[in-house]
């Protein structure tokens, strides 16, 4: 029950993050990506193996993870700095 409620947060976060996006701001989609991953490292980190789709190592999971919500947030601010009309 759990690996389909992990599958059902992927595709909403997908969705809010093309939604923010193209009605927000792609810096703001950017940095709610970057917040989504930090939580899957954490939730990774901190809960059973049983309860997580796995396939690598635990540590290898948290450490892209966070290597990848580090990378999103520092890129956020280089966003399209202006929109084409």
């Amino acid at each position: 029950m759990l690996r389909s409620a992990f599958g059902a947060a992927s595709v909403a976060l997908a969705g809010g993050v093309v939604a923010t996006a193209w009605w927000v701001d792609v810096r703001a989609a950017a940095l709610l990506l970057s917040g989504a991953l930090l939580a899957a490292g954490v939730l990774r980190a901190t809960l059973p193996e049983r309860a997580v789709p796995t396939g690598r190592g635990r540590g290898f999971d948290v450490s892209v993870l966070l290597l990848l919500a580090l990378v999103a947030a520092l890129l956020a601010p280089w966003g399209l700095a202006t929109a084409p009309s």
